[in-house]
């Protein structure tokens, strides 16, 4: 009797282990992500998280202040999609190294090398950046070094990482998504789509700012975007 309760409390423990273990892996459903390190050129130490997915590449950028879990949802809808993506914490976020708190222009202007680790890290032949607010004028500043990018509310200028000046070298195809009562980043996007030549605007109303514009109307929009010109 002793020996048959022992085995059966070694199973419900191995269980939990298991279980442990899964979880470990990523918080989603589906636990279909891993937690990744690597380095900028500057030796700056990134955390990101990597959905393995097919040949093109997806990198995410968050906006000020938050982390790379806003990009969850819409990540592993990606992934869902046959892209491989990485969502990271920007230089100063999250689990990466420095503290955005005390960055003047030069640092924040530096998170383009957090585009480019990244970039290296996927190693695919084709990539788009997706960017927000602060992230979004990062991803226009690097646009000529990816395939294509998608700027969700933008500024002409946030924290000296100057888009407007940027935008006029841009060759590359660029969505700018902004919403109407986001008064600063609506006319923003609204100028930067007459300076980046190979660009498309789309506005709503009433989404927000950045990465809370990500409803289900807006997903959908940028899933069939990328359906149709990330080819």
């Amino acid at each position: 009797m002793g020996i048959k309760i022992f085995k059966e409390k070694k199973i419900v423990l191995l269980f939990f282990v298991l279980i442990l273990m899964g979880c470990q892996k990523g918080e989603g459903e589906t636990m279909n992500y891993e937690r990744v390190e690597f380095q900028t050129e500057d030796n700056v130490m990134l955390v990101g998280d990597f959905y393995e997915g097919g040949e093109k590449g997806i990198i995410l950028l968050h906006i000020l202040g938050a982390t790379r879990s806003v990009w969850r949802d819409f990540a592993q809808e990606l992934q869902r999609d046959g892209y491989s993506v990485l969502a990271i914490d920007l230089r100063g976020h999250g689990e990466s190294d420095l503290n955005f708190r005390i960055f003047g222009e030069k640092e924040f202007n530096d998170m383009i090398l957090d585009a480019r680790a990244a970039k290296r890290f996927l190693s695919k032949e084709q990539n788009v950046v997706i960017g927000a607010s602060i992230g979004a004028n990062t991803a226009i500043k690097f646009a000529n070094e990816v395939d294509a990018a998608i700027a969700l509310s933008p500024g002409l200028n946030y924290r000296g990482i100057n888009a407007e000046a940027a935008a006029s070298s841009v060759h590359k195809l660029v969505l700018i998504i902004a919403s109407s009562e986001d008064t600063y980043s609506f006319e923003s996007s609204e100028k930067l789509h007459t300076l980046i030549k190979n660009s498309e605007l789309k506005t709503y109303s009433n989404k927000g700012h950045g990465t809370n514009m990500l409803d289900g109307e807006t997903k959908s929009f940028i899933h069939e975007w990328l359906k149709e010109n990330f080819i």
